[in-house]
């Protein structure tokens, strides 16, 4: 009997080819970052069958990500001991600005309670809290 389902390798192989045309369409220089990231990816196939949860392509492009950050981390390393304080932006670039906070984006009324709150029009619409049971 065969099996039943592609192992991480055949998996990997064939979303290969199905970023092919997408690899030939980008610039020579470009083709050769896609070629070694999907370089990165494959150091971490066997890890990859344990993820079965996850689609092939989220598995390789963490993958990339992971081998990616983990030069990141090792030229961070190598900048602070030759004295680059990595942790200052100024040094690096511009300052990043702040992300939002997932509260400030779903509730804005909450996160901020000097703007007032919007309330929905009257027209004859009853709002129920299904919590309570209605």
């Amino acid at each position: 009997m065969g099996r039943t389902i592609l192992s991480a390798t055949q998996t990997w192989i064939e979303e290969e080819k199905a970023l092919r045309r997408f690899v030939r369409a980008l610039r020579k220089g470009d083709q050769d970052l896609i070629h070694e990231l999907l370089a990165l990816s494959r150091r971490h196939i066997a890890e990859s069958s344990y993820a079965s949860n996850l689609y092939p392509m989220d598995i390789y492009l963490m993958s990339m990500l992971l081998e990616t950050y983990r030069k990141v981390k090792r030229l961070e390393i190598q900048l602070e001991a030759l004295g680059v304080d990595v942790g200052d932006r100024s040094t690096v670039g511009p300052e990043i600005p702040e992300l939002p906070s997932l509260v400030n984006l779903v509730s804005p009324a909450e996160a901020h309670p000097h703007v007032p709150e919007k309330k929905p029009p009257e027209e004859g619409i009853e709002y129920v809290d299904l919590q309570d049971g209605a």
